[in-house]
């Protein structure tokens, strides 16, 4: 049986003090147009120490920053962020068209989403409310990820509004938490703490297919 989507407002410290952990924040190279599509690379630095010597010099290690991803064979929708590890792949399932007319963006607006694996160090008290709604339905805990879901404009980026229409996320299920027969769901954590369950609404046993909204969120695959 699916689990029904349900809401509900923490009490207390926990609502009062619920803050989501900062996404990385991912700048896109600026290119000269030309006759062909320019290339857009985004790169991060993801270390950076004093050199060896006495030199006033730093080295630096840089990666690409994959801006796609797909889940079961099925390309995201959206340009990106996809560093989730945590799962097999994400997606967002909900055309770019209908995002943009859902959110009413304009010329030159266009969706752009951000995955992430969730630092528990950073985000206890998302954690906290992740354990709590999974315990109310009697469920396990798996990978836990924080997605954005935005625009880009101008080279700008914002996020949607959390109250916009319905747009479709789909996630890999990793082996270590696949399980035969079992039910799956998600529990999404937002700012103020808004907790809510969303559905699988898909068949396919390695994956999850859920409806959210704009904004920021944490989020957890549950299992049952």
């Amino acid at each position: 049986m699916k689990a029904s989507i349900i809401k509900k407002m923490l009490t207390g410290a926990l609502a009062a003090s619920l803050v989501m952990a900062p996404m990385m924040s991912v700048s896109a190279a600026s290119t000269t147009p030309s006759s062909t599509s320019p290339s857009v690379v985004e790169e991060v630095v993801v270390s950076s120490a004093p050199s060896a010597s006495n030199e006033d010099a730093s080295s630096s290690s840089v990666v690409e920053v994959p801006t796609t991803s797909s889940v079961a064979g099925v390309k995201t929708s959206t340009a990106g962020v996809y560093l989730a590890t945590s799962v097999k792949g994400s997606a967002v399932s909900t055309s770019v068209a209908s995002i943009a007319e859902g959110y009413g963006l304009g010329k030159g607006e266009k969706p752009y989403a951000k995955f992430t694996n969730l630092d528990v160090k950073k985000s206890p008290l998302a954690k906290q409310a992740i354990d709590v709604a999974a315990s109310s339905q009697g469920a396990e805990v798996g990978p836990m990820v924080n997605i954005e879901l935005g625009k880009m404009a101008g080279g700008k980026y914002s996020l949607l509004p959390s109250d916009g229409a319905e747009i479709k996320i789909a996630l890999g299920i990793p082996k270590n938490f696949a399980k035969d027969g079992a039910t799956f769901a998600m529990v999404c954590v937002r700012a103020g703490g808004v907790v809510s369950i969303l559905e699988d609404v898909d068949d396919n046993p390695d994956t999850i297919t859920f409806a959210t909204t704009g904004g920021a969120g944490t989020y957890a695959i549950i299992r049952y």
